[in-house]
């Protein structure tokens, strides 16, 4: 039998990968020291440790080549080779997929990202609102719960299109192609999200109507009479962003990144001047009234909450995800300035 050191010199493999391998059982040594701990292997090891390199070789995970080396029957062996077969056989078709996809969107790219300014190039099939069905594939990935394509192109929260192709701006931005077929006469829509995941969207329209990206947002009444609370009055300066109130720690930010709404002034007359990171120069002027701001963006409106809560204001942010997305908005957490 040989030392561990001069067995993985044999395999062409490393100590730890064998200390590793005797964790999983998936290759215990014949014999262990019990002073020395050192791991010893005797020469029919060479053949089982050749067999799961290979199985490494062709794919298997090691929980696949364990279960396969801990097989009893041959017939639960080819079972598990047919499985995995089927497995490389749709990986081949995926990325002959992708290759292709990459081949079609070279144009776009621009130093590993994606150039999303792409000219404009109409489809009047796909004009309207879209209704998320499900997601084809095993992974977890965020699919909106409707989509809608706007006249032009337009976008909104982050979504936009050109013909043959979503847009999404998010992150570094990407161009995820749709087809869409007729079933039982009714249109739907695949969008393949494969850039970044492996997954399909898919959709079914419900109506054609040309919307706008202010007529799509929740729209919130702001009309209403101005009411003091002395309690707010003040110039208040960002420290958080959180999911929840009770999410908040005074001790530790959760918030890693900018925080963009960096700044809001109270004043005694109902104005509410917000200011925001990377525009210094420029001051939003909104109104508030007691527990809501009222903001008012022309063709958007909307009534984020504040409350007050152990010294610091707590101020719903209302963003796309909110207007569009209809999901729950986070919170922007403020400390007062000193008078």
């Amino acid at each position: 039998m040989e030392k561990i050191g001069d067995f993985a010199k044999r395999c062409q493999t490393t100590i730890k990968t064998l200390r590793y391998y005797d964790h999983l059982k998936l290759l215990v040594p014949d014999y262990i020291d019990t002073v020395t701990g050192y791991r010893y292997y005797g020469p029919e090891k060479v053949e089982e440790m050749n067999r799961i390199t290979q199985l490494k070789d062709i794919g298997y995970t090691l929980e696949e080549i364990k279960r396969y080396c801990d097989a009893e029957a041959d017939d639960i062996r080819k079972v598990m080779i047919e499985e995995k077969k089927q497995s490389l056989k749709q990986l081949t078709e995926e990325t002959v997929k992708q290759l292709k996809l990459l081949e079609t969107m070279k144009p776009n790219l621009i130093k590993g990202r994606i150039k999303m300014n792409t000219t404009f190039e109409n489809d009047e099939r796909v004009i309207g609102r879209w209704e998320s069905l499900t997601t084809v594939k095993d992974r977890e990935a965020f699919v909106p719960d409707e989509l809608y394509f706007l006249p032009e192109g337009e976008e909104y929260w982050g979504f936009g299109w050109t013909k043959d192709y979503l847009k999404i701006s998010f992150g570094d931005g990407m161009l995820c192609p749709y087809e869409i077929k007729e079933v039982n006469g009714e249109p739907y829509m695949f969008i393949n999200n494969s850039i970044y995941r492996d997954d399909v969207w898919v959709l079914r329209q419900s109506d054609k109507k040309h919307y706008t990206r202010y007529e799509i947002a929740i729209q919130e009444n702001i009309d209403l009479p101005f009411i003091t609370d002395e309690a707010v009055i003040g110039t208040w300066n960002a420290v958080d962003l959180v999911q929840n109130i009770e999410d908040f720690n005074p001790n530790l930010q959760s918030f890693s990144g900018t925080l963009l709404y960096c700044k809001a002034e109270f004043l005694p007359d109902g104005v509410l001047c917000n200011h925001f990171y990377g525009r210094e120069s420029i001051t939003d002027k909104m109104k508030w009234t007691k527990g809501l701001t009222l903001l008012d963006y022309g063709n958007e409106t909307s009534a984020p909450a504040y409350e007050i809560r152990n010294g610091y204001l707590f101020i719903e942010w209302k963003s796309g995800d909110y207007k569009w997305g209809k999901r729950k908005p986070y919170y922007y957490v403020f400390k007062k300035e000193a008078d």
